[in-house]
């Protein structure tokens, strides 16, 4: 195998790394840029990449006995776990703030809306995400994505393999994001719980009135007024949030 095969071997190998967490993106801030975009930018990275890899990346790819099945099965799981860390934090915010709907009684809403369709919708969830995507990219945290992406080059070389996925790791990911995601919405909910309280007792002291429509304007007040009260909160725990998840990237690769 040649010089300029070696390069585009290893070229192709970064671009299959950087396409799940960058250029195929399903529910992360990075899903509002354009594909072509996002293709490019895969591709730019890829191309950085290559031009910083040793010497010994290059002559590792021209070993007769090199598996590329292998090779590419490898990289596409480190990029998988990179779209992972990148998806879930947003997740949990759509998630906090769908049982913020719930507790408030907008879930209500997908009812009267013709637009619809039958599908559950959640507005404070919405209002959440797009909220964490600003975020996302005023905090630099997408910068923090890509000096990931490109260290994880270093310590684990492109085609040669080494990943061992840990299952345990992705459970305790997946806890500590929703868990963190919820913090976000904690003072929302504790004081929806305490008007839903006292909901029950007025349904029990007269239950010839239908309480809830009656107190469901509140609700919805008191969660608006309080999402407000929180916003302060939120950068600080949003940044915890996906620093967190990037902070379990080696432990999920079996390091």
């Amino acid at each position: 195998m040649g010089a300029i095969e070696s390069l585009a071997a290893v070229f192709g190998l970064a671009f299959l790394r950087y396409l799940p967490p960058i250029a195929l993106p399903a529910f992360t801030p990075l899903r509002w840029a354009p594909p072509l975009v996002r293709i490019v930018l895969a591709l730019g990275l890829a191309w950085l990449t290559v031009l910083a890899l040793p010497a010994s990346s290059m002559s590792a790819v021209q070993q007769p006995q090199f598996n590329w099945v292998a090779a590419a099965i490898g990289e596409l799981s480190v990029g998988l776990v990179f779209g992972l860390v990148l998806m879930l934090p947003q997740a949990a915010l759509h998630v906090a703030g769908w049982l913020v709907d719930v507790q408030a009684g907008l879930s209500a809403a997908t009812l009267f809306n013709p637009g619809a369709q039958g599908e559950a919708q959640s507005m404070i969830g919405a209002a959440l995400g797009l909220l964490g995507t600003v975020l996302f990219f005023v905090l630099d945290l997408h910068l923090e994505l890509y000096q990931a992406l490109v260290a994880s080059s270093m310590v684990l070389p492109l085609g040669q393999g080494g990943v061992r996925l840990d299952a345990s790791a992705f459970f305790s990911l997946l806890g500590s994001s929703f868990l963190l995601g919820l913090a976000v919405v904690m003072p929302v909910v504790v004081a929806l719980f305490a008007v839903d309280v006292g909901v029950a007792y007025a349904t029990r002291a007269m239950p010839q009135a239908n309480v809830y429509f009656l107190v469901l304007p509140l609700k919805i007040i008191v969660a608006l007024l309080l999402m407000v009260v929180v916003l302060p909160f939120v950068p600080a725990l949003l940044q915890r949030l996906y620093q967190d998840a990037f902070a379990r990237v080696p432990t999920l690769l079996g390091a």
